[in-house]
């Protein structure tokens, strides 16, 4: 039997993500959950509010049987890179025949649609796309106009207007494109608040429960209502439930743009427009939030200028991004597994055709020269947000060679 395969972030987990899981097991009963879950960043920009581990071990109590990580430079990607980087990471596990995800559209023929026609570029909507961006529109606002000219009768521009929906129309996408034998379960998403910043419903966002957190002073039992109980329960016993923010990175941003100031542009998903704005700034602002205002413009939405300035800090650059495409998977990191699930690591052993990290000493002799350079990328990043926390809270987080798989 093959399993359900889930990409997320849980940052953090959440009673959403509790109601997606009991769902799912509906549907499917006998099936496992396989969670693909992004590393210390996330899509949007940013860092992980909490350490891998620690969200690892909430997944793992709110129902996941195993969970593994998405590849780090596409964690904090464009939803295009995103899925396409946690689909083919899913299917590679060999273990994996359904693809499930929440969107406020559950309407699988209209996300299909909507997929086949971004993938295929049909001349009426590829010619409405050119004169969108011609105007100066960002590439989202291009998209959705042009959506609105070519379907004027069906609405489907609406279904652009929650990020859910993207998510699953560029997961589709990425199923469509590489023609994967994967079937796709949507779920209807119990509520439509994701840009809420309060959390006063049971069920609320992410975003919601990060904006509740006092970064100097967090108290994590204002979450009682929204997060379910044996996740709180870790949280609130872990000493490393300590929140991490983007202006924790701030002066490594900082630095970084004053000694590469010529070289802005070669970073991923920098433009000439944003690379030049900064170029010409007198001095850099004191806070983050200051520098993404004097930056933002109808070209570039927030999100894609917050990602751009992570890879600043971070050291990824289009050359490295071209060197290793969302579509190929060099190797699968093993995080976590539920005790009652430990064979879904033999089954993956027998059916996965590329390497699986179980342990990180052991990397180098398993990878090939290329995914091992990759790797080495990938513990650097980790050990900046271990110097992060480690300069914010005097805690020393494990590094990836002292951490074991979590089995619980």
């Amino acid at each position: 039997m093959k399993h359900i395969g889930i990409i997320a972030e849980y940052n953090p987990f959440h009673n959403g993500h509790a109601y997606q899981f009991s769902q799912i097991k509906k549907v499917f009963p006998d099936k496992k959950l396989i969670i693909c879950l992004s590393g210390d960043y996330v899509q949007r920009g940013e860092p992980c509010i909490f350490p891998k581990p620690l969200r690892c071990k909430c997944a793992l109590a709110g129902g996941a049987d195993l969970v593994i990580e998405l590849p780090f430079p596409y964690s904090s990607a464009s939803s295009e890179h995103f899925a396409t980087a946690g689909i083919m990471t899913l299917y590679k596990t060999g273990i994996i025949d359904t693809i499930c995800f929440s969107a406020e559209c559950d309407d699988l023929d209209k996300l299909s649609f909507l997929a086949e026609l971004f993938l295929n570029e049909p001349d009426e909507y590829r010619n409405e796309l050119k004169k969108n961006l011609a105007l100066g529109l960002s590439f989202p606002k291009a998209r959705y106009n042009s959506i609105k000219s070519c379907c004027p009768d069906n609405n489907y521009e609406t279904i652009l207007e929650s990020p859910n929906n993207i998510l699953a129309i560029e997961y589709i996408k990425a199923i469509r494109k590489y023609n994967l034998p994967l079937d796709i379960h949507v779920i209807k998403r119990s509520h439509d608040n994701h840009n809420e910043l309060s959390n006063k419903e049971h069920i609320c966002s992410s975003s919601a429960l990060r904006n509740t957190i006092d970064p100097l002073n967090p108290n994590y039992n204002s979450w009682s209502n929204n997060i379910p109980a044996d996740v709180l329960d870790i949280i609130t016993e872990s000493p490393v439930s300590k929140p991490i923010f983007s202006d924790d990175y701030y002066p490594y941003l900082q630095y970084k743009i004053i000694s590469e100031i010529n070289d802005l542009n070669n970073y991923f998903e920098m433009t000439e427009e944003l690379s030049n704005t900064i170029n010409n700034l007198s001095v850099i602002p004191t806070s983050l939030h200051e520098l993404i205002d004097l930056l933002s413009s109808k070209h570039n939405t927030n999100a894609r200028i917050r990602r751009a300035l992570f890879n600043i800090i971070l050291s990824r650059t289009k050359d490295m991004i071209r060197e290793y495409p969302p579509d190929i998977v060099y190797y699968i990191r093993l995080l976590g597994v539920r005790e009652t699930s430990t064979h879904l690591i033999k089954e993956m052993n027998e059916l996965c055709d590329i390497p699986i990290i179980n342990k990180t000493s052991l990397a180098k002799k398993i990878l090939n020269k290329k995914a091992f350079t990759l790797f080495n990328k990938e513990i650097n990043e980790n050990m900046l947000y271990r110097q992060t926390f480690y300069n914010k809270y005097g805690i020393i987080l494990p590094t990836d060679y002292q951490q074991s798989v979590i089995i619980q």
